[in-house]
């Protein structure tokens, strides 16, 4: 059995492929964030891509952010993070994942290693 935190829901074996994921993509008050590096210059691409398995332009707001996240994920985060929009999942995107489970789109390897943001849900960061 793989065992999640709640409120994601626990998987037998075989019923979830933790190899092939799908990239869902969330959607985040700036304002909440800490970024750093050109983050919207490396999701560019992600975008895009999301974009075209849609067959319709994904329009981000301005004083928002476009976050990648694990389809698996998303229970967790509406529930922990209720400012941020789960965009809907025809924008999804197939990615394999690393051995680990940590990572996804191992293909981008500059936007992997160049990458870091940190979700603030109040005035200050830790």
């Amino acid at each position: 059995m793989r065992c999640f935190l709640p409120p994601i829901p626990d998987y037998a074996p075989g019923t979830y492929d933790l190899y092939h994921v799908k990239l869902r993509l969330v959607s985040a008050p700036k304002s909440q964030l800490e970024i750093t590096s050109d983050f919207e210059k490396y999701m560019e691409p992600i975008i895009e891509t999301a974009s075209r398995n849609a067959g319709t332009e994904l329009k981000v707001p301005v004083d928002h952010l476009i976050i990648p996240v694990f389809e698996i994920q998303i229970a967790h985060i509406q529930d922990k993070f209720p400012d941020i929009e789960v965009l809907p999942s025809e924008f999804a995107i197939p990615a394999l994942s690393q051995l680990s489970i940590r990572y996804a789109l191992y293909a981008y390897r500059e936007f992997i290693s160049t990458l870091y943001f940190q979700y603030c849900p109040g005035p200050r960061c830790f």
